[in-house]
């Protein structure tokens, strides 16, 4: 599940920046998806640690009565360009943030982020078999990870056109090694 709405009145891409809590917006995204969760089996509930995902996935658990787990693999995309504006964002970078001239400067690769979202999907199919586990996660991982497991390939045109909106999810089923998204 990708994290709620998120506070944000100075419009800067805050990546992994600290301290950008949910909006009153997007506690009430989660609750309204709490309401969703409260009524499937859910046995554990991991999270990103910054702060949107933690307050997110602790709405969920409150209702289900489990405690969060953090988990780094879940954090947001290592971003060079964290602090400026969004406009500015939307305009010059986005389409070309996974660049190897970005990833050269230190940005996070699409393979990186797919290893570690992977990394942590195994993590769960061996420690959590026949369990139903929440993770609660950003917009940039979610979709790269789907996209692997759905066989595609990450590009601008595929996440504008698949972008998961705030505090909505995907169901990932593993059975016998093999990854099914429903």
């Amino acid at each position: 599940m990708r994290h709620g709405e998120v506070y944000n009145p100075s419009q800067v891409l805050y990546g992994r920046l600290k301290r950008f809590r949910l909006s009153e917006n997007g506690i009430k995204q989660v609750e309204k998806s709490a309401l969703f969760f409260e009524r499937q089996k859910l046995d554990k509930i991991y999270s990103s640690p910054l702060l949107r995902a933690r307050q997110s996935a602790q709405i969920i658990a409150d209702r289900v009565r489990k405690k969060v787990q953090i988990s780094q693999l879940l954090t947001e995309v290592k971003l060079l360009h964290q602090g400026i504006s969004l406009e500015k964002y939307h305009r010059e970078l986005q389409p070309f943030i996974y660049d190897s001239k970005h990833q050269n400067a230190g940005q996070e690769s699409i393979d990186e982020i797919t290893i570690r979202m992977m990394k942590f999907v195994k993590i769960i199919n061996s420690n959590h078999k026949n369990e139903s586990v929440l993770a609660v996660s950003h917009g940039d991982p979610i979709l790269i990870l789907k996209t692997h497991i759905s066989g595609k390939k990450f590009t601008w045109a595929y996440k504008k056109n698949n972008y998961l909106s705030t505090s909505r999810w995907f169901k990932l089923e593993i059975k016998e090694g093999k990854f099914t998204i429903i």
